[in-house]
């Protein structure tokens, strides 16, 4: 079931090129169905819608689509070897890639002319997902999760120092 739904899937992110460039899609369709078997080939077919979506003037809700399915692709097809029992499509992702996918229309919906927007906007994503990520990693209890540090990297050397009363080799 897991191959069928990645094929699919596969085909619709061909079908989301066609809709652009029809000659791109037979490419794409090739590297979906290569991708079944290989990830890289299938991290390729998702590039390649990229690339055309940031090449090619096109609408709105064809970015939008397009980057839904080549979302689906990526993780049906990431599972598609996986062992029995994983499942590739959680409500948290299906959540996230429409929450994503909504911003994104949000934002591009908004008729800003800003000479400094391409340059601001890849600082700002990165810093609105760490805030985000940080608001998820606030454990049940209250507390924020911090990284340990490992007795190599800390600050304070360990001292080496061996109380009186611990006998030595030579005690023994």
């Amino acid at each position: 079931m897991k191959r069928f739904l990645a094929a699919l899937s596969g085909v619709l992110l061909a079908v989301s090129v066609a809709v652009v460039e029809p000659r791109l899609a037979v490419v794409v369709l090739v590297l979906a169905a290569v991708g079944l078997w290989f990830r890289i080939a299938a991290v390729c077919a998702v590039l390649v819608v990229v690339g055309l979506v940031a090449v090619a003037d096109v609408d709105l809700v064809v970015c939008t689509a397009a980057g839904l399915v080549a979302t689906t692709y990526l993780l049906l097809s990431a599972t598609v070897t996986a062992p029995a029992g994983v499942v590739p499509t959680t409500i948290p992702s299906v959540v996230g890639a429409l929450f994503f996918s909504g911003c994104a229309v949000a934002v591009a919906s908004v008729p800003l002319d800003l000479p400094y927007a391409p340059l601001a906007a890849p600082v700002l994503v990165l810093i609105l997902s760490a805030l985000v990520l940080l608001g998820v990693a606030v454990r049940r209890n209250g507390s924020v999760s911090t990284p340990s540090t490992s007795p190599a990297t800390s600050a304070e050397p360990e001292p080496d120092v061996k109380s009186a009363d611990e006998p030595t080799t030579a005690d023994r």
